[in-house]
């Protein structure tokens, strides 16, 4: 991607997230491949009643028509109210489409590759892959982690020296005044705005990967930090120390589950996922933490 596929990515990341009811926490899109950290809560698409509806709609519509339902927002708002047989259908097709980070990837993916094809007069797919998802918990302390991990990714492949000089990751629009991206940054703070001490503080964490910690990258890291996969992905995964984050790549790219030890235990065992079951033990990442619901990282990649 370029930099006006860059531009045009991020709209439809932040619309689509917006309709879908994910609040993007960071972000970062390279040349081939992209990373998209959300937080989510499906009661709250449940509970949604007709004006949220309304609104989600707008936000990714905004006056055009939806060309599946053949509405704009006004015509929908106006079906809603009147609640004819009509409205609870189009209710149940809106809602399914929300909430759901593996709708949220597709319509994305698909809307990017409209507008890349539009722009370029080309077909077909443009994305190589389907996404693959990492559950993390809903701790500060490994949401920093994550987040600090998604930033790093123009660090880690020699593009800047701080990640606060990339223009298309959440920390760089943060640092260029992005009010959508400082929210989310702040979220991993545990906090609902953003300040000049958080600001500071997220850039220490960052700049502090590269201090006695961080160990060099190989020619084969950083091959993986390009964007590399394999198929097979282990079951559970996470950090002995957050110092190493420009090396220890794997234990994202290849994880399922990223927490607490005892957070991902108890994860892996409610889900009974095999390598649990014969013994694989999550690697120590943190002190054991609380958690309220998931936050989800997503990562693709083109050929």
């Amino acid at each position: 991607m370029d930099e006006e596929a860059m531009k045009a990515m991020r709209h439809i990341m932040r619309s689509q997230a917006a309709f879908a009811g994910m609040e993007v926490l960071t972000y970062c899109f390279m040349a081939n491949h992209f990373h998209i950290f959300v937080r989510l809560d499906p009661k709250e698409t449940e509970d949604l009643d007709d004006a949220g509806l309304v609104t989600r709609f707008r936000a990714l519509y905004g006056g055009t028509r939806c060309a599946s339902l053949g509405l704009d927002a006004d015509d929908l708002e106006v079906i809603l109210k009147k609640n004819g047989s009509s409205a609870e259908g189009i209710r149940r097709r809106l809602k399914a489409r929300m909430g759901d980070v593996s709708v949220f990837m597709r319509e994305v993916k698909t809307r990017f590759t409209l507008w890349y094809n539009q722009k370029h007069d080309t077909v077909g797919t443009f994305w190589a892959e389907r996404f693959r998802s990492v559950v993390v918990e809903a701790d500060t302390a490994a949401q920093r982690m994550v987040a600090a991990y998604i930033d790093l990714n123009p660090v880690r492949a020699g593009l800047v020296e701080d990640a606060g000089a990339y223009g298309f990751s959440g920390f760089g629009e943060a640092c260029a005044g992005g009010s959508a991206a400082r929210r989310g940054i702040a979220r991993t703070e545990g906090k609902m705005t953003w300040t000049t001490q958080w600001h500071e503080r997220y850039r220490t964490r960052l700049c502090s990967r590269m201090g006695p910690g961080a160990r060099p990258l190989r020619r084969n890291q950083r091959s993986t930090a390009a964007g590399a996969t394999k198929e097979k992905a282990m079951p559970v995964a996470g950090l002995a120390e957050e110092s190493g984050l420009l090396s220890k790549i794997r234990a994202f790219s290849e994880s399922w589950a990223v927490g607490s030890v005892a957070w991902v235990e108890s994860f892996c065992a409610a889900n009974g996922w095999l390598g649990f079951r014969r013994g694989r033990k999550p690697k120590p990442l943190m002190e054991d933490g609380g958690a309220d619901f998931a936050t989800v990282a997503t990562a693709d990649k083109r050929n």
